[in-house]
Formats: structure tokens, sequence, C-alpha cells
């Protein structure tokens, strides 16, 4: 059995870093934005549509191919933290209050691009983990990309409300952007490589126009890959329109920004740190499918579990519970999808097949969380819950098909 050998660690450090900084600006959108737009009188329907912003992460697989084949890593790295850290800084140059009041369509325009921008660095830095992780690395690699992150969403997301309680938000979010420095630093010093060899990259699939095309048709025919997008597709669509709508359901229960904050982006995503760490472990223990199975039905009873919250029949420590069950399973079932994803991947194409199939889990999760807002404001929070639930469940049917021993 292959181990962690010390030649390792420096990678998976690196991975750690780069997801932590794609979780600032993930944190801010998934996390703090609901809570912080419902404390200025946002509607609960504007605030679902806010989801689009997420559009970039949807639409990234059309770009990929060049991150795939121009420049190196390294450079795409760098200037994309950086970036990231300037629209940081920039969302950061007024308070949240104003921006709400006086500048909302910049401050989602400022907002989009941050999305843009990472999402961008999301394709390199996945490319980079699927061509220098070792298949007896991806499950602990990806219980990294995970846990960082997640670290990442508790600074963006409820150690940012709890920051802003006390400190206001222009100095918060100002700390946070700088935050994005030391990320740099393990970049500038990694090795310069080439994106793709250059014999992929002078490959007949690479050239022009049918080229390109071929490259994505050629990764979607493949042997009951239909049936695994599906699952891509599905597996976290539930989640998505329900977790989208804890942060206002709990603000509309009268639970301050500094609470829920605590609650559900500190105590909450830690629990999911350790469900991403115990899934890269648990994974090789049960196999993709069983694992695929029992991490999407544990995701399925946390948000049964928020029904007992949405009807107000709770206390402080079941509110706990829940929140923590309900992160813990989807730290679980984050680590065993995003696996699997790694393994169904072309050599010499990662960060093609791998942001498709990012793409696409996005495509599907955003439209969720986007019509959460309309869907609650129509039937109650009790009903998104519930239909959280369900759309975990029957996630799990394609997981079943594909995995079926071929006859």
């Amino acid at each position: 059995m292959n181990r962690l050998r010390l030649s390792d660690t420096p990678l998976l450090g690196l991975l750690a870093m780069l997801y932590f900084a794609q979780g600032l600006p993930s944190g801010l959108l998934g996390k703090a934005l609901p809570p912080l737009l419902r404390d200025c009188g946002v509607s609960l329907s504007a605030i679902g549509f806010t989801a689009l912003l997420s559009l970039p992460w949807t639409l990234k697989f059309l770009w990929a191919p060049f991150i795939d084949r121009f420049w190196t890593r390294r450079r795409w790295l760098l200037t994309l933290n950086l970036i990231i850290c300037g629209l940081m800084l920039i969302v950061a140059s007024r308070d949240f209050g104003a921006w709400v009041a006086q500048a909302f369509p910049l401050l989602m325009g400022v907002l989009f691009l941050l999305n843009l921008t990472a999402a961008t660095q999301d394709i390199a830095t996945d490319g980079l983990a699927v061509s220098r992780l070792t298949p007896h690395l991806r499950g602990l690699g990806n219980s990294v990309q995970v846990i960082g992150y997640k670290i990442g969403m508790i600074f963006g997301g409820g150690l940012l409300l709890w920051l802003v309680g006390r400190f206001g938000w222009q100095l918060s979010y100002s700390a946070l952007a700088l935050l994005i420095v030391p990320v740099l630093l393990p970049v500038w010093f990694m090795r310069e490589t080439p994106v793709v060899k250059n014999a992929a990259a002078k490959s007949e699939a690479w050239q022009g126009w049918r080229g390109y095309v071929k490259l994505f048709v050629d990764f979607v025919c493949r042997l009951r890959m239909g049936w695994w997008l599906i699952t891509v597709a599905t597996f976290k669509a539930g989640d998505s329109m329900a977790s989208r709508m804890i942060g206002p359901l709990l603000s509309d229960q009268g639970l301050s920004l500094a609470d829920i904050g605590l609650i559900t982006g500190v105590i909450g995503v830690v629990a999911g740190l350790s469900g991403a760490l115990l899934g890269g472990l648990f994974l090789l223990r049960l196999g993709h499918r069983n694992a695929l199975l029992l991490f999407g039905t544990l995701q399925a009873a946390g948000f049964i579990g928020y029904l007992f919250i949405a009807s107000r029949a709770y206390d402080e420590s079941l509110l706990y519970a829940v929140v923590c069950l309900e992160q813990f399973a989807d730290g679980l079932s984050t680590v065993a999808l995003f696996t699997l994803m790694m393994g169904v991947c072309r050599k010499e194409s990662p960060g093609t097949d791998y942001t498709l199939q990012a793409a696409l889990q996005v495509t599907v999760s955003g439209m969720a969380a986007a019509l959460s807002g309309i869907f609650t404001q129509s039937f109650g929070y009790p009903a998104v819950f519930a239909a959280g639930a369900t759309l975990t469940i029957c996630a799990l049917i394609p997981v079943i098909i594909f995995f079926r021993p071929l006859k």
C-alpha cells in the first residue's frame, strides 16, 4: 500500500494554500453575502439571484483548454492571485451598507469579476493537482483541496461576519485581502513547468476550431460517461438549493450576524473540515460507489434536520447538531465526488477534463441556488429544505447505474 512520503508534502501544502485563496471570495458569496444583504433589507428573491455571480464557474470550461495549453501554471497562478487581491481591496474600499445603498450594481460587477478571476485560478490549480497527484495521493489530495477551500470559506464567510460586527466592513475585508500575499510565496518558488507537454500541445486534437470541439466531444463520448456526468450535475444540486437559505433563515429568526457567522461559518465549517479530512480515509475503505451513496444519504439527513430548525422546534444544542451534521456530510460527499472526477480525467488534458466536470456541477447547482429564494418566498423555509433532501436522494440513482457491472 502506498503511503504519504515527505517529498509529497510541499505539493499538498501548495495546493492547500491555492484552494484557500479560492475560498476567500467564495466564502463571501456563499456564506457572508446572503445574511449581509438580508441585514441591509434586500429581498429573499434578490439574494437568491446573487448566486448568478458564480456564472464564471459555470462557463470556465470554455477557456480551460487555453489555460491547459498556453503559458505556465506558475505564471497563471501568480497573475490571477494578484488580481484576486486587488479586486478584494476594491470591495473593501467603501462600507458595505454604502455599496448596497449607493452602488449596488457596481458591487455586483466587481464581485462578478472576482468570481471570474477565482474560477480561472481554479482551472490552473486543478490542472496542477490532476497532473502532479499520483493515484494513491488523490484521495488525500482532494481532502487537502476541500480543507484548504473550506478554511478559506471560514475566513471569507463566518469569520468575516464576526469581524464586521466588531471592526466594520472596510477594515475586516482589507485584512482578508492581504491574506492572499502569503499564498504568492510558494507559487513564486514552485518549479516552472509547461502546462502540457509539447507532444500533446502539437497533437491533432489541439489544432483549430474542430480540434477544440473534439477535445470536449471525445471526453463526453467515453463509456458510461453520460451517467457519470448526470451524477456530477445532480449530486450537489439539493445541497446548493437548501444551503443558500440557511443564513437568511437564521437572520429572520433573529440571530445576529456575529452569531450566524460563528454557527454556520466557523463551527459548521470546522465540522465540514473534519468531514473532508475523514472523507479521503473512508474513501479508501468504502470504495467510490459506497462512499457516494453513504455520504449523499448523510447530506440528505442534514437537510431533514433543518426542517426542525425552520419550524422553530429546537433549542441551541439541536441547532449546533444539525449545522455540524450537514456540514460534516458536505465535507465527506465533496471529497468523494471530486476524487472520482480526477480519476476520469485524461493525462493530456487534465485541467480541461476536470474543469468541464466542475463547470457542469456548478451550472446545475448554481441554477438550484438561484431559484432557492423564489422557491422559499413562495413555499416557505420548510419546503426548501425538504426539496433539498429529496433532490439529494434522487441524485443517488445515476450513481447506482454508473457503477452497475458491465454485462
